[in-house]
């Protein structure tokens, strides 16, 4: 970044030293093109860094927010385990394109605001009888089973059986991991074919929390909107505070408005240092 700015800085330095040259010798011969192009160096800044860590946290709010589309066509359970790439991949970029354009999106995503973990992507734990037999190698703490159906899922999802413990008197069991965002109430069902299988515990929080919805408009762009909940998880009428922006089809992001309860001080946190305005830190 730094030694793009130097390079800003010669290049509009040299051109300005032949523009002098050219008045100098009363040669005005396309100096409106030369003015145009001073102008465009001088006012041409190269697009905002997004650190991994966020591209990681924005992928995952991708692929539950594709799949949250698809559910409104057919419950997760009977769609495809392998969530779709593309549309994911275009919510990815309307994302980026909204990180990338605005500061106050900026400090959203540093107060750390993204989607509620909803629908499962990631985990599910698997609850099943003790005594099964294909489960003889996790009792003696080997993390493998000896059931052909759950071990073809381990492998043609990369799963990863990341836990097993006891979870009653007579059940125990497996948490289950996804290397890569899946669609879990469709792997779900899966494990519920397995003998000895009695429920599957995709996690999903019974408290609110912030999230990031999506809607699409008739004109093919995007309508993106951050929410920030504070108060009370646990309270009936929590605060809300939002933030929304639409993306168009030409990678266009224009922000539209930010509404809702006054944000307390004392979760507020900074945009950058050299700006005074503020933003909420979310929990």
């Amino acid at each position: 970044m730094a030694f793009q700015a130097v390079a800003i800085v010669i290049i509009f330095l040299s051109i300005c030293r032949w523009v002098t040259c050219k008045i100098e010798q009363n040669q005005w011969i396309g100096m409106s093109w030369v003015l145009l192009l001073i102008a465009t160096v001088g006012y041409a800044q190269p697009p905002v860094e997004v650190p991994n860590s966020v591209k990681r946290k924005y992928l995952r709010d991708a692929a539950r927010l594709t799949l949250r589309l698809a559910a409104q066509e057919e419950d997760l359970r009977f769609q495809r385990i392998s969530i779709p790439r593309q549309p994911m991949m275009e919510i990815y970029n309307v994302l980026i394109s909204i990180y990338q354009s605005d500061e106050r999106a900026r400090a959203v995503e540093r107060c750390n605001v993204h989607t509620f973990p909803s629908p499962s992507i990631d985990r599910c734990v698997v609850i099943f009888d003790r005594e099964v037999e294909w489960a003889a190698p996790l009792r003696q703490g080997i993390s493998e089973t000896n059931n052909p159906e759950i071990n073809q899922l381990l492998d043609e999802y990369d799963l990863i059986i990341e836990k097993h413990v006891q979870w009653n008197d007579r059940y125990d069991a497996l948490t289950i991991r996804a290397t890569e965002p899946l669609n879990m109430a469709a792997l779900a069902n899966e494990f519920y074919n397995v003998e000895g299988v009695v429920e599957v515990d995709l996690g999903i929080p019974d408290v609110r929390g912030s999230d990031i919805t999506l809607k699409p408009l008739p004109n093919g762009s995007w309508a993106v909107t951050y929410i920030l909940r504070f108060g009370s998880l646990f309270a009936e009428q929590d605060q809300v505070h939002t933030w929304t922006w639409h993306v168009f089809p030409n990678g266009q992001v224009q922000f539209v408005r930010e509404s809702g309860a006054p944000i307390p001080a004392w979760m507020r946190c900074h945009f950058e240092a050299s700006d005074e305005r503020w933003l909420v830190r979310s929990y």
